[in-house]
């Protein structure tokens, strides 16, 4: 026994053989050793044996083809060093283990750490809080070491964390290396030598940094009669690698801290939320945080409600003391009386923390530094509702002369009048409106009102060459509306120059008057001769008609036509010799009438009226004259007698009514008749036998 003992020290030492451990679990009296094959598993047999320092002896075991044994604590010195190994053997072969000493009482093998630990992510440095193995003794903390990768990476990156000093923290920091979302898993072993590294836990997942602050949007509603307006906030969902996400928001009233903060924690599918919120001014922070931490807060700034006078039964000021009194619409556990001015820095309200009823009377009073604009309001709070504004008013602490100062641009019938806006005018709900007077010497007072955001105003139909008084005053719900007229100012004359610019405009008037005149006249001129005095047919787009059979004959006489000829001129004619007492008988016959002579054979043409006159058109009709017309030889007239001038005037009349007429042509015996291109065809005048 003591050969084995010294064989066991020559071979062996402390280091712990490859694959081969024995151990117990927390809390557990039973003991396990294992190793890994080391001969065929088909006939391979195992031998245990232990050595114990203390007492010099040592015992063994017969583990059969089995890779594991347990050992009862009562077959063991546990709180002996020992000295373990193990021998292989088959078919005649021996096989063993380098020794592994260990202390039994001390080879404690804990469980995995909890994956529940918390932990925190910043700018890629992971710090996770693990606890403490439950079997651990003493004031020497526990090793521990952790593995990492990024989520769907397969390579693991292993860190070991330092030793940590006696009653050292339980943190384990570790850098990632990025902000993205990760896979940690941890183990850890007791500070004693014998003891093992515990399994590597489960999976952690650390989720990535939230970076940014959530986009926030709102919208604010009105001041309503139960004092409270509604916030509706909306933001953008966090996306999935942030893993499970929580929002949080907190409204905070900064003119009165009696009350409590308002918050709400949402959850991830949650993206909305409302507040009910009074008339004061809000600061409203919106924060995301994962497993990682949280993110930047987004921060909102609700203004306090502007321009609303409700709910105060009296105000009165004297000196820098301001009295309000107010009747409370419902009952509540506290109020805020709040005396804010618009600029400078914010000043907390004064709060009372009692519970009051419904319909009760209160007064409160506070300091107004002048000159300044001042929020009085009252706020009050009861656990059902939250805060409510149950009175509200803008108040100008000042001195300042309601005279507005101006400045006046003059011309010769108006005048511009410009003014810059007075503090009171940026007190929300204090001035009502702007009172303008003036007058002339000799004149009414005239008024006019301006609204109270106006910064300029004309006045017209004045005097040219006139000197008038202005003013301009302020009007607010306590003042009268008064206005005296503080400032002169004189209309421009007209003068020369203005008489001289005036006859300017007045000859270039006549100069461009001119020839849009002219212009005019052209146009009416054309359209007229159009229509009076229309075109003249085209010969050359004139068209024969075809000849009936009787005026193709050769003995009919061919009636309203002069047979020229170029073998005879016009006074070689032989004329038949009228017979006068015929003529003179037949008193039906009109002047001008053909009668037949002594050559009956031959037909004369009747000279239709008008011929004593020349037609005033191009193409003159061609008629026969009757025999009492024909002029006598060497005279060159149709007749001796000359018309008169209502006779001219009718036949210029006449030769206005009548249509263009065609010409009759005889070329040898057949008659020819030119139309216009229209075709209108008049039948021919006939003539009388």
């Amino acid at each position: 026994m003591l050969g084995w003992l010294l064989a066991a020290l020559v071979w062996g030492g402390t280091a712990a053989a490859p694959g081969f451990s024995c151990w117990k679990e927390c809390k557990s009296s039973s003991f396990h050793c294992s190793w890994p094959p080391l001969g065929p598993a088909s006939n391979t047999s195992y031998l245990l044996t232990l050595c114990f320092a203390s007492r010099g002896t040592c015992r063994q075991f017969k583990v059969g083809a089995r890779t594991t044994y347990a050992l009862n604590h009562r077959h063991i010195y546990v709180l002996s060093n020992t000295t373990a190994w193990v021998e292989a053997s088959w078919g005649g072969h021996v096989h063993r283990t380098p020794n592994l000493t260990l202390n039994f009482n001390n080879a404690v093998k804990p469980d995995p750490p909890d994956t529940g630990v918390s932990f925190t992510k910043t700018g890629g440095h992971l710090r996770l809080q693990v606890p403490w193995p439950p079997c651990h003794r003493g004031s020497q903390p526990p090793q521990r070491e952790a593995r990492f990768r990024k989520v769907g990476d397969h390579v693991w990156t292993q860190v070991k964390t330092p030793f940590a000093r006696a009653g050292g923290d339980r943190w384990v920091t570790c850098a990632l290396g990025g902000v993205d979302a990760f896979e940690v898993q941890l183990r850890h072993k007791l500070p004693h030598w014998s003891s093992y590294w515990s399994d590597w836990s489960r999976s952690i997942f650390v989720p990535a940094e939230i970076l940014a602050s959530p986009v926030l949007g709102y919208q604010l509603g009105k001041l309503g009669r139960d004092g409270q307006r509604v916030l509706r906030l909306d933001w953008q969902p966090a996306p999935r690698e942030q893993g499970n996400v929580t929002y949080t928001v907190r409204a905070r009233m900064p003119a009165c801290g009696c009350g409590e903060e308002q918050t709400a924690v949402l959850g991830r599918e949650v993206t909305t939320h409302s507040l009910a919120l009074s008339g004061a001014e809000y600061q409203i922070l919106l924060t995301a945080a994962n497993a990682a931490g949280p993110g930047p807060g987004r921060q909102l700034w609700v203004p306090a409600e502007p321009g609303t006078d409700f709910g105060f039964k009296d105000v009165s000021v004297a000196g820098g003391n301001v009295s309000v009194r107010w009747e409370a619409p419902s009952s509540g556990s506290a109020y805020c009386f709040e005396h804010q001015p618009l600029l400078g820095a914010p000043k907390r309200g004064t709060c009372i923390q009692r519970e009051f009823p419904a319909k009760s009377i209160h007064v409160e009073r506070g300091e107004l530094e002048a000159p300044a604009c001042y929020r009085l309001a009252v706020h009050g709070w009861a656990p059902a509702r939250g805060w409510a504004t149950f009175a509200l008013r803008h108040h100008y602490a000042g001195n300042d002369s309601p005279a507005v100062p101006i400045n006046a641009s003059a011309e010769d019938a108006a005048v511009v009048l410009r003014w810059s806006p007075s503090p009171r005018a940026a007190c929300p709900g204090v001035l009502a409106k702007y009172l303008i007077c003036h007058t002339a010497e000799g004149d009414n007072m005239m008024y006019t009102e301006v609204d109270a955001t106006a910064s300029n105003y004309t006045l017209q139909n004045l005097r040219p060459g006139t000197t008038y008084r202005v003013g301009i005053e302020e009007v607010t719900a306590e003042s009268g509306g008064t206005c005296h007229p503080r400032w002169h100012f004189q209309t421009k004359a007209l003068g020369p120059q203005g008489a001289a610019w005036k006859s300017n405009l007045k000859y270039l008037g006549i100069s461009l008057s001119l020839p849009a005149v002219a212009t005019i006249y052209q146009l009416s001129k054309k359209r007229a001769r159009r229509l009076l005095l229309p075109p003249l047919p085209k010969p050359l787009g004139s068209k024969a008609v075809q000849f009936s059979a009787a005026e193709m004959s050769q003995g009919q006489p061919r009636s309203g036509f002069v047979e020229p000829s170029e073998r005879f001129s016009p006074a070689e004619l032989l004329i038949p010799e009228p017979n006068l007492g015929k003529e003179m008988s037949d008193a039906g016959t009109r002047p001008g009438t053909p009668q037949p002579g002594p050559a009956g054979d031959k037909s004369v043409v009747a000279c239709p009226p008008g011929c004593e006159k020349e037609l005033e058109f191009a193409y003159r009709r061609q008629e026969a004259l009757s025999p009492a017309e024909f002029p006598p030889s060497g005279s060159s007239g149709c007749t001796s007698h000359l018309p008169s001038e209502e006779e001219e005037e009718e036949e210029k009349e006449e030769g206005r009514r009548q249509p263009l007429v065609p010409i009759a042509l005889l070329i040898s015996d057949k008659p020819v008749i030119i139309r216009d291109e229209e075709g209108w065809d008049p039948s021919p005048e006939k003539s009388v036998p």
